[in-house]
């Protein structure tokens, strides 16, 4: 199997180390750099996607570049008929390549995968499971909250030059920690309103917003707040799901699902699970075409991306 990595940043390093991990060989890296580091020696590599486009025939493509390049090499990708291809949150961070996007990708049989790991937390999967038993009867609300140190990040660059602090490369809380939204559209649906305030403090130094803050009215009647920011000194990461009969919180920063109902309170760790597990798990199923509902479709990309356009316009950003 030929596969095509795009960009070798944090997230294409980290694919790259499974593809090898997986015992993948035929491995293409697009990096800018001069050289690949040696854990990649075996690689080819090239220093543009143009040009490793005209070379082998590719059986599989991951774009891991920054977000503003996502939608144009997409579309590359799909004018040379890649059957499968995955592509790093978020989809892009804007609109404006969708349509062409998406009748490329009715031109031909093919599968697209948005890179949403979350879903494959096994903390996630037991969320969902509760969820869909009814556990905590109809649900009311759900209140997630998430923040990470921005100069932590990638401690290797400078916080202030890397793609999060640049409107250029699609940086920002609200595209960077997409997640939030995505997740939430897939376990309660389609949103039908959004409100959203952002802060810049200067005090980072950087271009794009700093914090979010967010209110959400699903179509069914949910309402819902997201929390993102820069500035957590130690991750934080939760989400409280709120219903008739219970509560649900879901913490993958510290590995525990809590599920709280008239009947007492029943902790779940999953201390033992280690982050990179869904990346790895994500990638293999992905790579030997399994069908798993934990993935995010191109249609499942572009709504999350919407929300969050949604919020950008409400904060003025856009």
């Amino acid at each position: 199997m030929n596969i095509l990595l795009i960009g070798l940043g944090s997230i294409g390093t980290r694919h790259a180390d499974n593809l090898l991990s997986l015992g993948y060989k035929n491995i293409f890296i697009v990096s800018q750099r001069e050289q690949l580091p040696q854990a990649f020696s075996t690689c080819l590599h090239f220093r543009s996607l143009e040009d490793a486009l005209q070379h082998p025939t590719y059986d599989a493509a991951i774009i891991c570049t920054a977000t503003t390049q996502h939608a144009i090499q997409l579309i590359q990708l799909l004018k040379h008929k890649i059957n499968l291809i995955y592509v790093e949150k978020p989809i892009s961070n804007s609109l404006e390549h969708i349509e062409t996007i998406k009748q490329l990708a009715n031109s031909y049989k093919n599968k697209i995968i948005v890179g949403f790991d979350l879903h494959f937390d096994p903390g996630m999967q037991k969320t969902k499971e509760l969820l869909q038993s009814n556990a905590i009867g109809k649900i009311i609300s759900v209140n997630a909250f998430v923040g990470q140190y921005l100069p932590q990040w990638r401690p290797y660059e400078d916080h202030r030059k890397g793609m999060s602090a640049r409107k250029e490369t699609g940086g920002g809380v609200l595209l960077d920690l997409i997640h939030e939204f995505e997740y939430l559209y897939r376990l309660f649906g389609e949103v039908d309103s959004v409100t959203c305030f952002t802060t810049n403090t200067g005090n980072l130094e950087i271009e794009t917003e700093e914090s979010a803050d967010v209110l959400l009215k699903f179509k069914n009647g949910i309402t819902g707040t997201v929390h993102l920011d820069y500035w957590q000194q130690q991750m934080i990461r939760y989400a409280i799901i709120t219903g008739t009969e219970g509560t649900i919180t879901w913490n993958p920063a510290e590995k525990f699902v809590q599920f709280t109902s008239k009947h007492g309170t029943e902790k779940l760790s999953f201390a033992n699970a280690e982050r990179n597990d869904r990346f790895l798990t994500a990638m293999k199923n992905f790579l030997e075409e399994n069908d798993d509902d934990r993935f995010s479709t191109l249609e499942d990309g572009i709504k999350s991306l919407e929300i969050v356009l949604a919020a950008k316009r409400s904060a003025g950003l856009i």
